[in-house]
This record gives structure tokens, C-alpha cells and sequence, in this order.
């Protein structure tokens, strides 16, 4: 039986499009069962539904607590079955609640080589830094910040000349690859 696996987003969501992409193509194992979006404008909910893929809609701010917010997420995924969590692009930090129940099946996508240019803002921190490499990590979540065990990572060369947007794109496309694999090597 093929596991079930959640995608959180709490923008856009271009990274779940990429991994809906890749399960509509036969490209991932596992299945693709949900994406759950903080955020009720997210593109990646439109093309879910129109590929046939569950959504749902948690919005932070009309809970009181994390606690509160964490439930209502836990309850969907039971209703769901879901058995792992991947983050793209979620703009939370994961509390307890979901580590409990989730304990070594949460796994982030975090633009940078972890364990340099941690939390927020990471392309801008290695351009700040003036580092020649940077890239992209899929790492387990624990409790601390970008800090759980490394799965893979993939470099990225900061070729003189390169903006936020140029660095961002060549760690997104980078991403869409290490997505794929991380998700059909860990989601099994």
C-alpha cells in the first residue's frame, strides 16, 4: 500500500505545483493526497483541484494558540490518513503537537546548505555573505530551527552578477529535482 503525503504551503505554493507536476506524471511513489494551504489564495490549491487531489484551508490567525491551529491541521490529516508532512514554503514554525504525532515524518525544504543561512530570508543572507556556493537542503523537522538531520543537499554556484531573482530561480529549479527524490526515498 502506498503511503499518503500532506503538502504544506502558505504562499503561492509554486513548489507543490512542481510536486503535483510530478505525481500526476508518474514521477512520485508515494501519494499525493493532500495540500494544505495557510493561506486561501494559494495557486497550488487550484491546480490540486483540477488534478483531483484533496485541499484544505488552515488560516493561523483565526486561532487562538499554535496548540488550537496545530489541532484543527492534525485532525485533518487523521481524517485523510496522512502519513508523512512535506513543507514548501510554510511559514510556520512546527510545534509540538505536529512533532508528536509526526516524530521523524516532517521533512522541509530550506534554500540554503544547512547548516549555514538557517531561518528566514537564506538567499539574501548567502548574497549578503558574499559565499561563491550556496544551494539547497530537504532536512527532517525537529524542534529546532532548519537544524533537523540532513537528507540531501544540492549546491548552487553564485556566479558574479547574480540577484535575489537569478539565485532564487537557480535554487528553485535545483529544489524541483531534490523534492522528487527526497519525497521517493524518505515517503516510502
Amino acid at each position: 500500500m502506498r503511503k499518503k503525503f500532506v503538502v504544506f504551503v502558505s504562499g503561492y505554493g509554486r513548489g507543490a505545483i512542481e510536486i503535483i507536476k510530478d505525481f500526476e506524471n508518474s514521477l512520485i511513489y508515494p501519494e499525493l493526497s493532500l495540500i494544505l494551504s495557510s493561506f486561501e489564495n494559494s495557486y497550488s490549491l487550484k491546480i490540486a483541484e483540477e488534478n483531483g487531489i484533496s485541499t484544505a484551508i488552515v488560516k493561523r490567525d483565526i486561532f487562538k494558540s499554535k496548540n488550537e491551529f496545530e489541532e484543527e491541521i492534525l485532525k485533518i490529516l487523521k481524517f485523510n490518513n496522512i502519513d508523512y508532512i512535506f513543507l514548501a514554503g510554510w511559514n510556520y514554525i512546527v510545534g509540538e503537537k505536529l512533532l508528536n504525532s509526526y516524530k521523524n515524518k516532517i521533512v522541509n525544504i530550506h534554500p540554503s546548505i544547512l547548516p549555514s543561512f538557517k531561518g528566514k530570508n537564506a538567499i539574501d543572507q548567502a548574497i549578503e555573505a558574499g559565499v561563491k556556493i550556496t544551494g539547497i537542503t530537504t532536512h527532517f523537522v525537529d524542534s529546532s530551527i532548519d537544524g533537523g538531520k540532513i537528507i540531501e543537499q544540492k549546491c548552487i554556484r553564485i556566479n558574479e552578477g547574480d540577484n535575489f531573482r537569478l539565485l532564487d530561480n537557480k535554487i528553485f529549479k535545483s529544489g524541483t529535482v531534490l523534492t522528487l527524490e527526497t519525497i521517493n526515498t524518505v515517503f516510502i
